[in-house]
């Protein structure tokens, strides 16, 4: 899989057919480095041609994910802990972190393996630890420094690292940036555990903003995205290697439409003020947007539950 041509050739479908090679710059930092992605006519998926052999210059210390992680004290943990047994029991408020309705419809248990591979600092998985969970293990290459702590264990590599047997398993954001997205499903049958469950949230090419802006759409985020599938691509690669998509649910947010805009008028994604560049009105209008495209499945992001049936 590794030695096929990118320029010609889908790594998700193998498709050679009709492709589209486009160019697409760095705009997150505003360097504005160039770099060739392959759009397939068949799937639908973006893939990067030629990755940058250094990496690490485009994970700079601003980049979102490498934040400094936050700790809560033992009164807050309480009613985390609190929080989770009361969304367990059917009481849901807006307020509530999205991701305990994910927990929820994985149908998590507080005693279950859960892995988070591309963790980032590791502030999701800590914040499962707060609310109860006790066997939790985060994968990032590039972490700060590993930690062994309560049942909370995280570990400085990448997906091919990630060994043994899990019952849940999460890439939140992660799975675009890896290249050969083959690979990472035959590792990810190879580490959940049979009747285990499988949660990808990602960017994805049924976005309507991608269809209308192109090389403007901010979660294109050249060169960090390797690889941005469609729906479809993701649920036929999944079957491939043993998962069913049993459930698919768009959960975009304004900031398709406001970071694209921002990009559009050559401003960087990094330290920009919304609240400046847009007014309450205007948000607002976004958010109605973003609703609506999630209810009509053109948003920009998308959120997959898998279980593993073989």
């Amino acid at each position: 899989m590794t030695d096929i041509n990118k320029r010609t050739t889908c790594v998700a479908c193998g498709n050679e057919n009709n492709n589209n090679v486009f160019t697409a710059s760095e705009k997150m930092f505003r360097m504005w480095n160039e770099f060739d992605y392959l759009e397939c006519s068949k799937c639908k998926s973006l893939q990067i041609i030629t990755p940058p052999e250094d990496l690490s210059e485009y994970y700079v210390s601003e980049y979102y994910a490498f934040q400094a992680l936050n700790s809560s004290d033992k009164l807050r943990n309480i009613f985390k802990r609190l929080r989770w047994l009361i969304y367990k029991w059917g009481i849901y408020k807006s307020s509530y972190p999205e991701y305990l309705r994910w927990l929820y419809k994985l149908k998590a248990s507080e005693y279950d393996t859960i892995a988070d591979i591309g963790c980032g600092n590791g502030q999701l998985i800590y914040e499962m630890r707060c609310s109860g969970f006790k066997k939790l293990y985060g994968f990032d290459p590039y972490l700060n420094e590993e930690v062994d702590d309560n049942g909370l264990r995280l570990y400085r590599v990448d997906i091919t690292g990630v060994h043994g047997k899990y019952d849940i398993v999460m890439l939140n954001h992660s799975f675009e940036h890896m290249e050969y997205p083959q690979l990472v499903w035959q590792h990810l049958n190879e580490i959940v555990k049979t009747g285990g469950k499988l949660l990808i949230r990602l960017p994805v090419t049924d976005g309507e903003v991608w269809k209308t802006e192109r090389t403007d759409w901010f979660q294109l985020d050249a060169p960090r995205h390797f690889f941005i599938p469609s729906v479809n691509a993701m649920a036929e690669m999944g079957r491939k290697n043993g998962f069913n998509l049993y459930l698919s649910e768009f959960d975009s947010t304004e900031s398709q439409f406001m970071f694209t805009f921002l990009y559009k008028e050559g401003k960087s994604f990094i330290n920009a003020d919304l609240n400046s560049e847009f007014s309450k009105e205007e948000r607002k209008k976004y958010n109605r947007m973003a609703d609506k495209y999630n209810i009509d499945r053109k948003g920009d992001q998308v959120c997959l539950y898998y279980e593993k049936v073989e």
